[in-house]
């Protein structure tokens, strides 16, 4: 089968009603083209690097699971990376690390199977310190979903403008030649359309994949924060004392 003659008919139409439209649905055309670059540049950015997160996330909570002490991969050094739990991990230890008294860190030299007990005031700013390095990586999880929402709903938009102002101008011309002639009035209904059809081959697909990434956003925020519950519980067991001390 030739697809020579399909091919042409395909990109000769749209061509020629975007050589035959006016400036403004040129700009139009042209700024939805922009919008569909960056469209595509977000969506192939946020797919690859919410892979690289589950990845990574998986085996750090293998990681994490494996050991007695919710401290133990803080105090050993271990490879962390970049991603939201093990952020909030390292922030959270960090915090508790930091609050430990140095009497009880003098003590913990000289025997280090000595319990450590922190007070619940203590352990409430630990908490405090979680809730809020979840949030910040919950926030950071959307990071360009927002120019892709816009993009989504902008397009079209962008070609419904066009399409009514091509269309006006082609009446208008229609009205001031007195002639009612569908040979004269078609190229100016086609560019007028022109900017509809870019406004949906921009919009349909930014619109399927916001949906696929958002619903990946969603899985791991909950991941995320079924991760700081845990460790704020174990951390409370084995660290927080029964009365302030």
């Amino acid at each position: 089968m030739d697809l020579l003659p399909l091919f042409a008919a395909m990109t000769s139409g749209p061509v020629k009603a975007f050589v035959d439209s006016d400036a403004c649905g040129q700009l139009i055309v042209i700024i939805q083209i922009g919008m569909s670059v960056v469209s595509w540049a977000v969506m192939a950015g946020r797919m690859l690097h919410l892979r690289e997160l589950a990845t990574r996330s998986a085996r750090f909570v293998d990681d994490f699971v494996r050991g007695n002490d919710p401290l133990a991969l803080y105090y050993n050094r271990y490879d962390f990376g970049e991603t939201p739990l093990e952020n909030v991990y390292r922030r959270t230890c960090e915090r508790l690390a930091n609050l430990i008294p140095e009497h009880v860190r003098v003590l913990l030299r000289t025997n280090p199977d000595e319990p450590i007990r922190l007070g619940a005031a203590r352990m409430e700013l630990v908490e405090s310190t979680c809730a809020h390095a979840t949030d910040e990586e919950t926030v950071g999880l959307g990071r360009g979903m927002t120019a892709l929402a816009i993009i989504t709903s902008a397009a079209p938009l962008l070609g419904l403008f066009g399409t009514v102002w091509g269309v006006m101008l082609a009446f208008q011309a229609m009205a001031a030649s007195g002639s009612a002639n569908i040979a004269e009035l078609a190229p100016g209904i086609s560019s007028a359309l022109l900017t509809t059809v870019v406004g949906l081959v921009v919009a349909i697909p930014s619109t399927i994949f916001y949906n696929v990434l958002q619903a990946k956003i969603d899985a791991y925020t909950v991941q995320l924060e079924g991760f700081a519950e845990e460790l704020m519980g174990k951390l409370t067991l084995q660290y927080r004392a029964s009365a302030e001390g």
